[in-house]
């Protein structure tokens, strides 16, 4: 079929495009759904609309490849400059989508490889949409996507990668355009990252300004309808009332989805002594005052009560400044606030995040019930609920393991309390999602006296005690921590030892004794196992040697410690001394090679940094659990929660640049939202959680199903087999390192299916 170079995609010879949208659409619509019907009507509706002239004109010039030049490559194509470009890229006619020719990419080995159109010319402040289709073979440690390069800057797309060995995939996305940009260039790109050889194949690429041409948009609307988790529950004259997962992202001005469908139920399921949790979002045509959300019971084979039940507000950060241009910016939903009366502007989302506990002793089955809404004391609604409850009970301890750190300081401006009592309640509320690590880096006081080391346990029993016994703590690091984790090298600031400096005479010589006798006193307390000796961040290689030997004073103190490390097992400096590794959680860090060598030897293999950023998709903070399941670490750090660097983050969420490197002389730039998961409480208080430590705390659970599925695998054949089929699951959603499925219908079949499977066995 031949293709029209200057309309490119949607002028295809006519009855090959009829062929092509009918099987696409056969293809979308689920087969216990289908019929040839439903297919005749879209058909005769494409008919009728090409009939009728109505088309939309495609910018990209030559988006199907099929004009060649003199060399035989794509017109209006460029080959990037890096690696090999003119042996990796070339104009295959041996595969296409449609016409003729395909553009196929190869690999630069550890590095990228593009190829780009002409640029475009766009207006600013516009919404264009994106199409391309792809087909990639053993992109295993690669990935193949397309970018924009605008003529201010490069713009990734939420739909962009594709890996392992797929065939033709279409990609949709949409791109707003800044006040400053007026050109876009597609630019087709493949990133090896160590993988070997691949290829991936690109065709039919397409931009278009409002809207996509109708072939396509019904191809995209029925594919954002199929993907969608939005449900309509009720919808009057005066009240729309609609529902979502906790994944979403409900932003007031975009009212009712278009693409949510209706319902008469929100369903959830949910193992005993486990809170999951959905978001109700109300839309009225009056202003509305003083609305709040009065849950009732759930009755079912047994009755769940109604304070089992909560409700938050969702509250907005607001996002000035960003790192990824594709984040949106402005009030970006993320804070929970205390329940209570709440004003609902008409026309807006005003939206709660709702959460149901599952009593550990609640009898397993269907449960369902109401939430009532009312404003000014009135009912104005009623939202049915239905739960599934599971029977099995999750532990009160999550199976991995979890330590986050957190800067108490930040929280001065808000409060005028002791620093110990503001500690206290951000690990309250760490702990109530799950979190049994304490990361505040805690040191023994002490002092020379008479040329012997004195230590003072009386402030370190305290804050230790309190945690370990009033929140079932497992774990916490131990201090002191001298320097690192900003790239400043092992130079002059790094922080001495009661005044010695590090590996100095003194030093050498009262060091171990400080440790011995801290080694005791753990022993005597029973914390020795829950220790983690944690005296310097994120190393770098040229004083590694240094590092090492500090960690070697330490188990010559007491050899029993737990020495804790953020670095990668590839640094054969650290074998025989570091026995909790911290490893960087993606590649090349991350090498399964050294990971499993150490891990054979005993080593606790941990994970870093746990996502905590808004300018992520918001599954990713579920997700990465996953992956942690799937490589098999045992627990993950997150170096803070309450990093309100120079900022009040509830009016900007992005921390101020930090001065990193040697000498400071550079400064990083943070993620909106980068290492904040709490918002302080005006006035002083627990602080409030936000929707990603919410994600953060469903993420623990999913470890918790796979654990327990595996151990069910386990019990009716070996360990080596069920970690094998443990693993084959997460990897329905973990393809590889920071490679995802993020359709949030599918991790719930794969839940609800491991559940069943928990379940069945806990019956037998």
């Amino acid at each position: 079929m031949e293709v029209d170079s200057n309309l490119g995609y949607g002028k295809l010879v006519f009855w090959q495009r009829v062929v092509d949208f009918s099987c696409a659409i056969a293809n979308l619509i689920r087969p216990e759904k289908c019929s040839m019907c439903s297919v005749v009507v879209v058909i005769v509706s494409l008919l009728a609309t090409i009939a009728c002239g109505q088309e939309t004109t495609n910018l990209v010039r030559n988006p199907s490849f099929e004009a060649l030049n003199d060399t035989g490559y794509a017109q209006d194509w460029t080959r990037g400059t890096l690696g090999r470009p003119a042996q990796e890229i070339i104009t295959d006619q041996s595969t296409a989508h449609s016409g003729k020719y395909s553009m196929r990419l190869g690999i630069n080995p550890n590095t990228f490889l593009t190829t780009a159109a002409t640029p475009v010319k766009v207006k600013p402040n516009t919404r264009y949409f994106i199409t391309w289709w792809c087909k990639t073979e053993g992109l295993r440690q690669a990935r193949a996507y397309l970018f924009l390069q605008t003529n201010k800057a490069q713009r990734t797309l939420t739909d962009g990668n594709q890996y392992l060995t797929t065939g033709w995939t279409q990609h949709f996305a949409e791109y707003v355009t800044t006040a400053e940009e007026t050109t876009l260039s597609p630019t087709l790109t493949t990133h090896d990252m160590g993988g070997g050889p691949c290829l991936a194949w690109f065709d039919d690429v397409g931009i278009y300004e409002d809207s996509f041409p109708p072939a396509i948009k019904a191809l995209y609307e029925s594919r954002m309808k199929s993907e969608s988790t939005a449900l309509v529950i009720s919808k009057t004259a005066v009240l729309t009332v609609w529902a979502d997962n906790l994944a979403a992202r409900i932003y007031r001005a975009d009212g009712l989805p278009s693409h949510a469908r209706p319902a008469e139920t929100f369903a959830l399921s949910a193992a005993r002594n486990e809170q999951n949790y959905f978001q109700l979002s109300v839309i009225p045509a009056a202003d509305l005052v003083d609305l709040v959300l009065v849950p009732g019971e759930l009755r079912g084979p047994g009755k769940i009560p109604a304070f089992s039940i909560q409700w938050w507000p969702v509250g907005y950060a607001n996002i000035k400044t960003v790192r990824s241009q594709t984040t949106r910016l402005g009030p970006t939903p993320d804070p929970l606030l205390p329940a209570g009366p709440t004003a609902a502007p008409l026309g807006i989302n005003t939206t709660f995040l709702i959460g149901i506990k599952v009593p550990k002793g609640t009898k397993a089955g269907n449960y369902r019930g109401l939430v009532t809404i009312k404003a000014s004391g009135k009912t104005i609604g009623r939202i049915p609920i239905s739960l599934r409850v599971y029977d099995f009970t999750l532990p009160d301890d999550p199976v991995f393991r979890t330590i986050i750190t957190f800067s108490p300081e930040f929280m001065f401006r808000y409060e005028k309390r002791p620093q110990l009592e503001i500690v206290k309640d951000i690990s309250i509320v760490l702990a109530e999602h799950g979190i049994r690590g304490y990361g505040a880096r805690i040191a023994v006081d002490a002092k020379i006296l008479n040329g012997k080391v004195i230590c003072d346990f009386t402030k370190f029993d305290e804050r230790i005690s309190w945690v370990l016994d009033n929140l079932r703590f497992n774990a916490f690091f131990l201090g002191p921590l001298f320097g690192g984790g900003t790239g400043e090298g092992w130079g002059e600031l790094h922080r001495k030892w009661l005044g010695m400096e590090l590996l100095s005479e003194d030093f050498n010589k009262y060091f171990p004794d400080y440790m011995c006798q801290i080694g005791q006193h753990l022993r005597e307390k029973g914390w020795l196992d829950k220790a983690y000796v944690y005296l310097w961040d994120e190393p770098e290689s040229d004083y590694f040697d240094k590092v090492v030997a500090l960690q070697k004073l330490a188990l010559k103190g007491d050899p029993a410690f737990k020495i804790w490390e953020t670095t990668s097992p590839a640094n054969r400096a650290f074998w025989g001394v570091v026995k909790a590794w911290s490893v960087p959680f993606g590649r090349p860090y991350f090498d399964e090679n050294f990971v499993e060598q150490r891990r054979a030897v005993g080593d606790e293999i941990w994970v870093y940094n746990i996502p905590c950023s808004l300018e992520i998709a918001p599954q990713d903070h579920r997700l990465w659990f996953w992956q942690a399941a799937r490589y098999g670490a045992i627990g993950a750090q997150l170096w803070n929660a309450t990093f309100y660097h120079d900022i009040d983050p509830w009016k900007t969420i992005t921390p101020m640049p930090h001065p990193v490197g040697r000498g400071a002389t550079s400064l990083y730039y943070y993620d909106a939202g980068q290492a904040i998961l709490l918002y302080p409480r005006p006035g002083g208080g627990l602080p409030y959680a936000s929707l990603r430590l919410k994600l953060l705390q469903k993420g623990l659970d999913d470890f918790g199903y796979l654990n327990m599925y595996e151990a069910t695998v386990a019990s009716k054949s070996s360990a080596k087999v069920a970690q094998i089929k443990m693993r084959e699951v997460a990897s329905a959603l973990v393809r590889d390192m920071q490679k995802w499925n993020r359709d949030i219908k599918l991790m719930e079949k794969i839940r609800n299916k491991l559940a069943e499977e928990i379940e069945s066995a806990a019956v037998k």
